[in-house]
């Protein structure tokens, strides 16, 4: 281990340091610059991941806030990019980039001098979501003319003077989720921007859009321009399909599809104040999490105990209950209280086939006691039968 650090030590001693003046840069328009082996003098090579570039600000350990850099493994190579503000104009922004030979670990160093030249920043801009190509298919610069003759020649002609790529940004990187399938394309977001007026089609297609803002991501819906875009390879996503400035009735600054803002002429994020944040009401949450759904399990108690009382009462109706009879006499004339039958099952007296006395001298049942004579109630007997005959 200590010998492999002693290596790098001793490479870092050997950087070249160079200074290369590129092309003048216009604010307000993406740019990007592609770095490989070839910016160190190094020969390409097919080993993969061979070469680490890290590139910073000269002096600083990071970049500038408006720049992004991303390493491509298809390419193999990194990819400078991004959008100077309207305040650099006119001055120089120098990148310094450190290299690193992972096989040999050499060091070398490069400054790449950026020039930034003024230009009027675009008044109109249309803003789309491609769902299936990855930010490092469009730095190839014929899918950007591709993509910018669509706009020239069939939606926006106007634009065909100063039609430009305003901001550019890998998909995931604003917020939007990673495909299911590693295969598949992340997404990049794309905003083309100009000072020409947008034309009547890039306002009916604005008009036509409209319902699906509501929808977060909708790659499964088509448009009257559909077919257009994916003649020449494009799918976009119409829920992220905006056009926004001076001509299109919308807001005058740019937001990207998940809703962040970036202010014209500036490339800080302002995030909102605590004033504009959103307030919690409680009250609302509470009603919708407890009094309502209280409110509905007292009706379904109520409605409950209403089918249970009125069953009860039914069977009550159903099988009455006969209350037991109780017979008091007098003290003089009878004993004490006697319990009879119910009278579901209590004689009829005004039967023929009942008498206070049985007619059959040898059934008849009186008993005296203390002088009072208890007289019992009973059925007539039936008639006596000999071998069939009723006697």
């Amino acid at each position: 281990m200590w010998k492999i650090y002693g290596i790098f030590i001793f490479g870092a001693f050997l950087a070249v340091s160079e200074a290369l003046n590129l092309d003048p840069i216009f604010v307000s328009e993406l740019f990007s610059l592609r770095i490989d082996a070839t910016y160190f003098n190094w020969s390409s090579t097919l080993t993969p991941n061979q070469y680490v570039f890290r590139p910073s600000l000269e002096g600083y350990p990071d970049l500038p806030s408006w720049m992004r850099y991303m390493y491509s493994e298809e390419h193999r190579a990194g990819f400078l990019y991004g959008t100077p503000p309207d305040r650099l104009a006119g001055k120089e922004v120098r990148i310094e980039i450190v290299g690193l030979n992972r096989n040999t670990y050499e060091t070398r160093q490069i400054v790449l001098s950026l020039w930034m030249t003024g230009k009027v920043a675009a008044r109109n801009v249309v803003q789309m979501k491609i769902d299936n190509l990855d930010w490092v298919h469009l730095m190839d610069p014929g899918r950007i003319e591709n993509l910018k003759n669509i706009y020239e020649k069939d939606l926006w002609p106007e634009s065909s003077r100063d039609l430009h790529i305003v901001f550019m940004e890998a998909a995931t990187k604003m917020g939007a989720r990673l495909p299911v399938l590693p295969q598949l394309q992340e997404g990049v977001i794309v905003h083309l921007g100009s000072n020409a007026m947008f034309s009547d089609r890039l306002l009916e297609l604005q008009e036509e859009v409209k319902p699906l803002y509501k929808i977060s991501t909708c790659n499964y819906k088509r448009t009257s321009v559909q077919t257009i875009f994916e003649n020449v390879g494009f799918r976009l996503d119409w829920c992220a399909f905006r056009i926004v400035g001076d001509d299109s009735g919308a807001e005058d600054s740019l937001k990207n599809t998940q809703g962040i803002g970036l202010e014209r002429g500036q490339d800080r994020w302002h995030g909102m104040s605590r004033a504009d944040a959103p307030q919690r009401n409680y009250i609302d949450e509470f009603t919708f999490a407890v009094a309502i759904p209280g409110m509905i399990l007292a009706i379904f108690i109520a409605f409950l105990s209403c089918i249970l009382c009125f069953q009860h009462k039914t069977i009550e109706r159903k099988n009455p209950t006969v209350p037991i009879v109780k017979l008091t006499q007098d003290s003089a004339n009878y004993p004490a209280t006697t319990l009879l039958k119910s009278l579901k099952d209590a004689p009829n007296l005004n039967s023929e086939n009942l008498s206070l006395q049985s007619q059959s001298p040898n059934h008849a049942q009186e008993t005296v006691t203390d002088g009072n004579v208890n007289v019992y109630m009973r059925p007539k007997p039936p008639p006596y039968k000999r071998n069939g005959v009723h006697i």
